[in-house]
Order: structure tokens, then C-alpha cells, then sequence
């Protein structure tokens, strides 16, 4: 149940963030392929903290972005199994697939990531 609420809360602040950038007249930072997320692409959408089995996602995304890891912790943004983007809880670097949509998932993850650190 409180899943729910939580998934709920995070989607209405994520769409406040935006319609704020908007008002704003501000382009939100987008990745080269930061174009909107299909229909349906957040159905299998998890968000978890990295652990030991992730180094390998990790190192592929830090390669793709040609950068270094995040520091640790780390949150995952994994999609339909598949892991897209990361960000660092110590310091706020995100790296992502620069081939997926993820603009949105790295608002999402920003979200959580306050929450957690608030705790």
C-alpha cells in the first residue's frame, strides 16, 4: 500500500517539476536522447540501491558516458531488467544510457534520492 502512495507522490512532483520548467520557460539539461519516454515504458521500472552484482552495469554505463563510477551508494534505475542510469546518493552524479530515454527516470531517481537522505 505504501508503495503505492509513494510511486503516486513521486509522479505528481515529478509532473509539478516539469510544468515548473515550463512556466519557467527553461529547457530542462537532456541528454542527446532525452526524448519522452513512450506509453507504458515506466511499466517494469524499479529503482533500488546498487549492489556488489551491479559493478558490471555500472562500468558498461560509465563506459557508454565515458566517465567514472559514481561514488557509493549508489541508487539503480533498472527498466524491464536492464539497468540505465545511476546516481551517487554521496554526491549527486548521475551516469545513464545515452541511448535510452532517461531524462524522466533521472528526475524520478533525484526524487527518491531526497527521500532517502532525508531519513
Amino acid at each position: 500500500m505504501y508503495s503505492q502512495l509513494n510511486f503516486e507522490f513521486v509522479r505528481l512532483r515529478q509532473r509539478e517539476l516539469v510544468e515548473r520548467a515550463a512556466r519557467r520557460h527553461a529547457r530542462p539539461r537532456q541528454r542527446p536522447s532525452a526524448s519522452p519516454a513512450p506509453e507504458g515504458y515506466f511499466e517494469g521500472l524499479t529503482l533500488r540501491l546498487a549492489t556488489h552484482a551491479d559493478r558490471h552495469a555500472l562500468a558498461r554505463l560509465a563506459e557508454l558516458e565515458q566517465a567514472e563510477r559514481p561514488a557509493e551508494p549508489v541508487l539503480v534505475g533498472v527498466v524491464t531488467g536492464r539497468p540505465i542510469a545511476a546516481l551517487s546518493l554521496c554526491d549527486g552524479r548521475v551516469i545513464a544510457d545515452p541511448f535510452s530515454a532517461t531524462s524522466e527516470l533521472v528526475e524520478l531517481m533525484r526524487v527518491r534520492a531526497r527521500q532517502l537522505c532525508r531519513r
